[in-house]
């Protein structure tokens, strides 16, 4: 198999094993948001009381409420520190949030809590029951997931292009012959022999007179043909 052949060969196959693996990792990624749980990312939850805030970064709270829950009649009081409640956008007829429709299943976002400071408390009150988690949670799952989408797409580029090299590579080594390898040697009489793909045939440079018969003659010979050759 030819140089060429074993090159084009060996960059398909890694081509297709990174276009897997970055593919596999991408639907991981992806998978993070359907794995997502408001109860497994609850940090507080109740009516009223109060929440002290451990997330030294700058997100806050997300506030989520069951389904059951009118968006227009939905309030909450936040108290202490500098932190505030900001309320989403309802739909026309005020029974839902403008963005229901990527809600987890029972559950409505209804707002965030901002200006959350680590380590101070704060209270809650509010006529529904609410649960509070870290915004910083969803934002990293958006981000695996973003990044797995991006993941998946460019891993099934770099397999599909991994494909047509190794197509590639096959055909030329069905194709593509090999070079037999070209050898010399000197006959008893001192005569330059070309091998050549299993064919014999002397070579056309002509050999100094008076040197056959003798092993000091073929000596001789074979260096003048050298001598010839390199000129």
């Amino acid at each position: 198999m030819q140089s060429a052949v074993k090159v084009t060969l060996g960059i398909g196959g890694v081509m297709l094993v990174i276009g897997i693996l970055l593919t596999v990792l991408g639907a991981r990624g992806i998978s993070s948001v359907e794995g997502f749980s408001v109860e497994d990312e609850t940090v507080w939850s109740g009516s009223s009381g109060v929440y002290v805030h451990q997330d030294s970064s700058e997100w806050g709270l997300l506030i989520f409420v069951s389904d059951d829950v009118r968006c227009d009649e939905f309030d909450l009081n936040v108290s202490g520190g500098g932190a505030w409640y900001e309320h989403d956008w309802c739909t026309e007829d005020g029974k839902l949030p403008s963005g229901h429709a990527d809600d987890p299943e029972g559950w409505l976002h209804m707002g965030y809590v901002r200006g959350l400071e680590g380590g101070v408390s704060y209270e809650f009150t509010s006529r529904d029951e609410i649960t509070a988690v870290p915004e910083s949670v969803v934002v990293e799952i958006i981000g695996d997931a973003i990044g797995g989408f991006l993941g998946a797409m460019g891993g099934g580029s770099c397999a599909c292009c991994g494909v047509f090299i190794l197509i590639l590579g096959l055909i030329m080594a069905l194709t593509m012959k090999d070079e037999a390898p070209t050898t010399y040697q000197v006959d008893a009489e001192g005569r330059v022999i070309q091998i050549q793909g299993g064919q014999v045939a002397p070579s056309p440079v002509s050999i100094a007179p008076g040197s056959e018969g003798s092993v000091d003659g073929s000596a001789v010979a074979t260096e003048e043909w050298y001598k010839q050759t390199e000129k």
